[in-house]
């Protein structure tokens, strides 16, 4: 049977049964494409009756030492791979899975980067000082807000509607992370503030979503990113290699700094695994370091 229409399948599957989104039915295509071309330089023809194991255990080696792809690249690809094998074994198109005996290497522990506290403040200032046009100052300083005040994704910045805010009880829900969840996060000020003056500004509302173009819709991702980029260069923070993600890191990385505990920093990120958080412990160790050299019998 050939290897892309069991993909589709597997495709259609994680889509309606699973509920994958569109990000991660791309990711898994980028993956497979990588696949099929390792299949074409060895010569292996993509069908069913052609996957082994020892094929397979090629296809690590070809992402690691042709494609030079980062430990936590190839481990992607083979967890991409292995769901699809998965999929092939439970819809009974194969009778054993190829990929069990498949170890992905081990995953790289590396440090999130993240925007310091003074840089912060430059960046939540950027659009009061730089907007393009004075209409657009609310706007802008709610969006660089809604980062920095939630650690919320790209993603779920750009999905949030009024309706997601409840003013009274000082909350935000932050729907269509990963997994299609949700999660309920504290509205700090002044982002608070900035949101109620946002949104009696936009009255009557035409567009129900927070974050909307010069014309009235939800804002793109293009528009998003060139907006965060230009506040960035703005505020002179443009050459750190800081991205929209690393806001994500920084709420992380400075509430722990400040004594949040790690439990209740997973709960406002909306990981899963606990292990995903456990990466921002690293700011407080770097914290109680200039601490504790303030110990008077230290050299």
């Amino acid at each position: 049977m050939n290897l892309q229409y069991c993909f589709s399948e597997f495709l259609n599957y994680m889509e309606a049964e699973k509920n994958a989104s569109t990000t991660t039915l791309a990711s898994y295509s980028t993956d497979f494409k990588v696949f099929v071309d390792f299949l074409a330089v060895v010569c292996v023809e993509p069908r069913l009756c052609a996957m082994t194991t020892q094929v397979l255990r090629r296809y690590v080696s070809y992402l690691k030492l042709h494609k030079r792809y980062a430990n936590n690249t190839v481990r992607r690809k083979i967890h991409s791979l292995s769901s699809f094998f998965k999929f092939l074994l439970e819809t009974e198109y194969i009778e054993k899975n190829p990929m069990l005996p498949i170890h992905a290497p081990q995953e790289e522990k590396n440090l999130p980067i993240y925007i310091k506290e003074n840089e912060l403040r430059k960046l939540l200032q950027a659009p009061e000082k730089y907007a393009r046009f004075p209409e657009h100052r609310l706007r802008d300083k709610v969006m660089i807000e809604l980062l920095v005040f939630t650690g919320a994704r790209r993603s779920e910045v750009l999905s949030l509607d009024f309706d997601n805010i409840d003013f009274k009880a000082r909350t935000i829900t932050i729907l269509k992370g990963k997994g299609n969840k949700q999660r309920i996060v504290p509205l700090l000020e002044p982002l608070a503030s900035d949101l109620w003056d946002y949104l009696q500004a936009r009255l009557p509302l035409t567009n129900r979503a927070i974050l909307v173009s010069d014309k009235g819709n939800r804002m793109s991702v293009s528009n998003f990113q060139n907006l965060f980029r230009r506040y960035l260069d703005k505020s002179g923070l443009g050459k750190k290699g800081y991205t929209i993600h690393k806001c994500r890191h920084s709420f992380a990385s400075l509430l722990h700094q400040n004594g949040v505990d790690i439990i209740s920093i997973k709960e406002l990120l909306g990981h899963e695994d606990l292990n995903s958080t456990k990466i921002y412990t690293h700011t407080s160790i770097n914290h109680l370091r200039k601490e504790v050299e303030k110990f008077p019998l230290s050299m």
